[in-house]
């Protein structure tokens, strides 16, 4: 019985409480600010990177323009890497410390990040791996790519969130 008579005191309770509530409650919830989170598909952009004839690394593209919070795939590429000595590492530390991370892809083999992040991508063979993301801050931030060379030749690209 004692029990009954709580649980009618919490709905009560309640009662009194939701129409204070629905006072301070919008009825529709306001548009979200910029660089919030968007749904939908990922648009993918595409960095292929190939050996010159000197072995250094050449970028197929190096400018990206990206829009604040928008979703995106960045795909890195690396066509001709056959060993450890003509792979290519990528670093774009400062995108990824901006941007929300969600799901990195070697393969068929697919990494929920979540927000989580990594430091570097580097293919020592032929083939791809890709991560999508939000980015959350305007800016530029550098693409950086070098080979497994001593001293490593370099590339440079730009990545500007508008």
């Amino acid at each position: 019985m004692r029990s009954i008579a709580m649980a009618a005191a919490f709905a009560a309770g309640l009662c009194l409480l939701a129409p204070a509530y629905a006072q301070e409650t919008p009825a529709t919830p306001p548009a979200a600010p910029s660089g919030t989170i968007a749904s939908g598909a990922p648009v993918d952009i595409t960095l292929e990177v190939s050996t010159g004839s000197h072995g250094e690394p050449v970028l197929s593209t190096e400018d990206f323009n990206l829009a604040l919070g928008g979703y995106y795939r960045f795909n890195f590429v690396c066509p001709d890497a056959r060993d450890d000595s003509t792979g290519f590492h990528l670093e774009v530390t400062d995108l990824l410390a901006n941007s929300h991370l969600r799901v990195m892809s070697v393969g068929d083999i697919e990494f929920y990040m979540q927000g989580l992040t990594f430091r570097a991508i580097e293919c020592d063979e032929a083939g791809a791996a890709r991560f999508s993301f939000h980015p959350m801050r305007r800016g530029v931030y550098d693409v950086y790519v070098r080979d497994h060379s001593d001293p490593p030749q370099e590339a440079f690209g730009r990545i500007t969130v508008e």
